[in-house]
């Protein structure tokens, strides 16, 4: 994962102390990770594929392209409108909460929310 993660860092045209600065950690520490004397932490590897659109198995194994597809702008634009001025705070509650739920967390929402739509059919 180390020459994947510095793959990541030049595409996107970072220095190794902006991609700290998404992680939460030094820019000393993504040096030790790219150069194999440190090991990723699931928490990095959440942050990483949350915060810059990584594909999970890519960064892991290297298989499948490196980002994840992308909603249209004009889509996710107009989603974000329509939650922002429905005044449904339980939804905007619940979209803060997730977004800071661990991996974990999140997929038992997803399986949650995969159910329940399942069962609507």
């Amino acid at each position: 994962m180390n020459n994947r993660l510095k793959e990541i860092r030049r595409t996107l045209h970072m220095t190794q102390k902006e991609l700290g600065d998404v992680l939460g950690i030094t820019n000393g520490a993504v040096s030790d990770i790219e150069k194999g004397k440190a090991a990723l932490t699931e928490r990095n590897i959440s942050l990483i594929c949350e915060k810059l659109n990584i594909d999970k198995d890519w960064l892991k194994s290297g298989t499948g392209d490196m980002f994840l597809p992308e909603l249209p702008e004009d889509e996710f634009s107009k989603i974000l409108s329509e939650i922002e001025e429905s005044n449904d705070d339980f939804i905007k509650n619940f979209l803060k909460i997730y977004w800071q739920l661990d991996e974990n967390g999140k997929k038992v929402i997803k399986y949650f929310a995969k159910t329940l739509a399942e069962n609507q059919e």
